[in-house]
């Protein structure tokens, strides 16, 4: 400690005029002292800690409290410290002299103490703070091996966290750039610990990827991450790893958390991703976890098996990407899911399942038996309450289409649904007509344009049929033309919804025939009615005088005539299986024509079956 000895001149100089005046000298009052405590404040507390740091040789200087020449002037010690003893009664002025290097005065630059006249000890707190520091650099693979990063040579650590620690306490965090940069600002001086994400699939050599460092004042600290190995696999490459194997994959959820739960109370969760080479589980989850459909997703972890299930274990971690649509699911028959192959994992839809046995009992996991026309067997799994899948869902003798995640139990496949929605009967027409594009749906009606008439295909292999039920009429492309079904048969179809040229249609179909029937009774309709597209779908049937007949001798050609209450109407030939020609039709000759009502881009069009449905 510095002591410093303050001359009295102020109150000797008062009492002497008081004695020469009119009495005898007032008494001084007791001596007090001022310590000051100079230092760095590096925990921002705004008072004094074992965390702060000293500052010694600082030069202090103290003031009259009205304004004067200096009293006293001290030199910190190598505590900080500094102390002015004895001081009179009275008011003073404590004012550090210089500056710190890289550091700025955060205390008052002059303050004022009073020493009362009973004495009395104060402290004074001189208190400065760093400037703060920066810490950047690069996460990149050095594929040129120069030891530095080059832009659309080198692999970028794009998204790999970072984290600034001090202690254990995280300080901050951030994510590298698309170029693997990252930048932590206005860091406090100080000694840190820079930690780098390390997937299971790379490795940062000897330097590791926890990093000592020392932030200094108004410096940037460069600290690169330099790695080797793949940061992402595709999810196929994963499936065909070594049990144990660490793998990182990026994919979208096709099952979110909370619907394939374990654990007590359900508060794991079973969740899955899918990229473009196949889909994977992984376990686990928390079900609080606030992913959904769709999200992309960055999973690192082990890859483990459970009954013969891959999926990525052993406290997987998860990092959200984007948001993004749910996946399509890929329709295939009961036979290739049976066959597990190359759709294990993936998200799929088979159509027509009839069930065949649904368990007793009331436990939240059980096994449906579904089979095709053919009955080949499939297993479907529903794994908990939280699917909100029961018993009740399934009917026996009743055809599904069932959406799912293909897995399997040792060796077995199994379908497994995620939501009651997943689950779904046939459905009418006219409800098909009406989903978004891409969606699986079943349909039950008869047949109104049989195999072999509309056809398409390098020899006319393919057919677009037409089915219609009480509600609408739909068309389905394709079967084979060489299909035995025939014109009114009633028939299963599960398929996928899409558009082609404005007309709907059921893509991707399985047809499954039930029995023999009489086809729908066709609907007359007005020009007017015909234009609107009201019976979109359906057969139909009107009078029409032709216009005009396109010249040339394509298979496939355009009609113009026109109806009853003088609408414009056209009559699309759609094949050389019609029969129909362009001599079937005279301009000036008036027809009944019959087919199914289409539209071509929004124009309205009858499509006739056969030579008949075009007569006087």
């Amino acid at each position: 400690m510095v002591s410093v000895r303050v001359s009295r001149y102020g109150w000797t100089l008062f009492a002497a005029l008081l004695a020469a005046c009119w009495e005898p000298a007032a008494p001084r009052g007791t001596p007090g002292s001022v310590t000051v405590q100079a230092y760095i404040d590096r925990d921002a507390s705004g008072t004094l800690t074992a965390s702060d740091s000293a500052l010694a040789g600082m030069s202090i200087s103290l003031l009259p409290g009205l304004g004067g020449s200096e009293v006293a002037s001290a030199t910190t010690d190598a505590s900080g410290r500094a102390t002015f003893e004895p001081l009179d009664p009275g008011s003073y002025v404590v004012q550090p002299a210089g500056s710190i290097s890289g550091a700025v005065l955060t205390s008052s630059p002059a303050v004022t103490v009073v020493i009362a006249f009973s004495g009395g000890a104060d402290t004074v707190d001189v208190r400065f703070a760093f400037f703060p520091g920066s810490v950047t650099g690069r996460i990149f693979r050095d594929d040129n091996t120069n030891g530095s990063y080059d832009a659309g040579v080198d692999t970028p650590g794009a998204g790999l966290y970072v984290l600034l620690k001090k202690g254990a306490t995280t300080v901050d965090s951030t994510t590298a750039d698309a170029n693997g940069a990252y930048t932590f600002a206005r860091i406090a001086p100080g000694d840190y610990t820079l930690v780098f994400e390390k997937p299971t699939t790379i490795d940062y050599g000897v330097s590791g990827a926890s990093r000592s460092i020392t932030v200094a004042p108004q410096a940037t600290l460069t600290t690169n991450g330099i790695f080797t190995g793949s940061l992402v696999i595709p999810i196929a490459t994963a499936r065909a790893r070594t049990t144990g194997s660490g793998v990182t994959v990026v994919g979208k959820l096709t099952v979110a958390p909370n619907t394939f739960t374990s654990g007590s109370g359900g508060v794991n969760s079973e969740i899955w991703v899918q990229d473009a080479t196949g889909g994977i589980a992984v376990f686990t989850v928390p079900s609080t976890s606030t992913l959904a459909l769709g999200d992309s997703v960055e999973v690192s972890g082990t890859l483990g098996s459970f009954t013969g299930q891959e999926q990525i274990a052993s406290s997987p971690r998860v990092r959200f990407i984007v948001a993004g649509t749910p996946v399509t699911p890929k329709t295939i028959t009961l036979v290739q899911a049976k066959a597990l192959g190359a759709n294990e994992g993936l998200l799929v839809s088979v159509p027509e399942v009839r069930i065949v046995d649904v368990p007793t009992g009331t436990g939240a996991a059980f096994t449906v038996r579904g089979v095709n026309a053919a009955n080949d067997t499939l297993q479907i799994r529903v794994v908990g309450t939280a699917t909100g899948l029961s018993r009740s869902s399934f009917t026996v003798g009743s055809a599904y289409t069932i959406t799912g995640i293909l897995s399997e139990f040792n060796g077995t496949a199994q379908l497994k649904p995620r939501a009651p929605g997943d689950v779904r009967g046939p459905i009418t027409i006219a409800s098909a007509r009406a989903v978004p594009n891409g969606t699986p749906v079943s349909v039950t009606g008869n047949i109104t344009v049989p195999p072999n008439i509309l056809t398409s295909g390098s020899g006319g292999v393919n057919s677009e049929i037409w089915v219609q039920d009480v509600t609408g009429g739909i068309a389905v492309f394709t079967v084979l033309s060489s299909s035995t079904l025939a014109l009114g048969d009633l028939v299963d179809v599960s398929g996928t919804i899409s558009l082609f040229s404005g007309q709907r249609q059921i893509s991707t179909p399985t047809v499954t025939f039930r029995a023999a029937g009489a086809a729908p009774a066709r609907v007359a309709v007005t020009g007017t009615q015909f234009n609107a597209l009201t019976n979109e779908g359906q057969l139909v049937q009107l009078r029409v005088t032709i216009t005009s007949v396109p010249a040339g001798t394509g298979a496939s050609f355009t009609v113009v005539g026109t109806a009853a209450d003088g609408q414009t109407v056209q009559i699309r030939v759609g094949a050389a299986n019609t029969g129909l020609t362009r001599s079937s039709f005279t301009v000036g000759s008036t027809y009944t024509v019959t087919g199914v009502l289409t539209q071509f881009n929004g124009t309205a069009q009858v499509k006739p079956r056969f030579a008949t449905d075009v007569t006087p």
